[in-house]
Order: structure tokens, then C-alpha cells, then sequence
């Protein structure tokens, strides 16, 4: 699996694009794309379907977190903490996003989860459905969904206009 993080502001984003494009051939290949601000992400996946979500880590208002778990509650968040702050807050987003592209339906997704943070997991009927991995580059949050486990060594990270990889 591939996961390709273009800062656009630095680099030549068609000249990029245009070379990802030809070396990704094979037609059964999934690709799922976010972006926020001048960032977009690719992920690339032979292992079938995969979805991915970026966000940009601002301050917060704890109302607006709060509101994120008590009132928006189409799904469930297991062991929420008892003082959200703003990464677990980016965590649960982005794998609620990322989620909903795996999905394929957006949205629109069935809300009959369960958003397992501490376990990388999204669970129905108490079955894992789909693994999450996060990462952080810069300030902001990138979450990748995916039937499979996924580790920091299964997946490939490309970096596109970037001076410094933390």
C-alpha cells in the first residue's frame, strides 16, 4: 500500500501527479484521496479497498469537541476519555472519515459502528470490520482504513514537496 502526501505549495503537483499516474497501471488497484488546505493524499492499495481522510490540527473549542461525542452520536465511540483534547479529537475524525470512504458510501454509511481508538478498529456486532492507522506529519492528522492490519511497514509513505519528514 502506498500513501502519497503532496504539499502543494511546494512542489510541481501535475508534473507529480502525471508520473504516479503511469507508474499505477494495474486497473484493480484502489485509490482513495483527501486533502485539507494545501495537502492532498493518495493512498494506493493493491489489498483491496481502502479509504484515507487528512485534517489539519487547529485549535479547538471544547464545546465543538464535546459536540463531536455527545451530540453527534449516529455512531459509537468506545472508551471515550473523560477530557477529550484536541488529538484524540483529530484521531476519532479522521477515522470516522476515513471509515465512511472505506465504506464507499460517505455519509451515507450505515452508523451501526463502533469507533474503536485504542484498539485501531471499527467494530460491528462486536467484529472488527476494518483496521485504522494514523499518522502525523507537520500539523496535520492522516488516517488510512482498510480491511486489513495495518503497520508503519506494510505501508509505503511518498512525500511530495516536503522539506522536512518528522
Amino acid at each position: 500500500m502506498e500513501l502519497h502526501v503532496f504539499n502543494m505549495a511546494n512542489c510541481n503537483f501535475m508534473q507529480e501527479l502525471k508520473a504516479l499516474s503511469e507508474h499505477t497501471t494495474n486497473k484493480n488497484r484502489n485509490i482513495s484521496k483527501a486533502y485539507a488546505e494545501d495537502v492532498l493524499v493518495f493512498c494506493v492499495s493493491d489489498a483491496g479497498k481502502v479509504g484515507v481522510d487528512i485534517e489539519k490540527q487547529k485549535n479547538r473549542a471544547p464545546e465543538t469537541m464535546k459536540h463531536f461525542v455527545d451530540k453527534f452520536s449516529t455512531f459509537q465511540i468506545k472508551d471515550t476519555p473523560s477530557t477529550i483534547d484536541e488529538k484524540w479529537f483529530y484521531r476519532a475524525w479522521t477515522a470516522m472519515e476515513s471509515f465512511f470512504k472505506f465504506a464507499g458510501t460517505g455519509f451515507g454509511t450505515e452508523k451501526s459502528f463502533v469507533l474503536d481508538l485504542m484498539q485501531q478498529s471499527i467494530l460491528r456486532e462486536g467484529k472488527k470490520v476494518a483496521s485504522l492507522s494514523h499518522f502525523e506529519v507537520d500539523d496535520y492528522v492522516i488516517c488510512l482504513c482498510s480491511k486489513t492490519t495495518l503497520t508503519k511497514q506494510n505501508i509505503k509513505l511518498i512525500f511530495y514537496g516536503w522539506k522536512e519528514i518528522l
